[in-house]
């Protein structure tokens, strides 16, 4: 188990919804995470103001919203096993 820093925030998405997203971001992700050759998955286009980050709760990579965020996005560092 290592420490990470997880971020808690909630931002709209694109259907009006809210959502409250624990995340780690995808820089920090160990590369043995990555299904696909290192970086694959980061080039996905994005629109300004997306991010792909780890989702702690689903287990997966998501985008998160930045352009919506809904007060503050918080941080603390955890320990977190993958």
């Amino acid at each position: 188990m290592s420490t990470y820093v997880i971020y808690t925030g909630t931002f709209t998405k694109q259907d009006g919804n809210q959502r409250t997203m624990r995340f780690i971001r995808s820089k920090d992700v160990p590369q043995s995470q990555f299904k696909t050759p290192a970086g694959a998955t980061m080039s996905r286009n994005l629109r300004e103001g997306y991010e792909i980050v780890y989702d702690i709760e689903r287990k997966g990579f998501r985008a998160f919203n930045w352009n919506s965020t809904i007060g503050e996005v918080t941080s603390q560092e955890t320990q977190y096993d993958f």
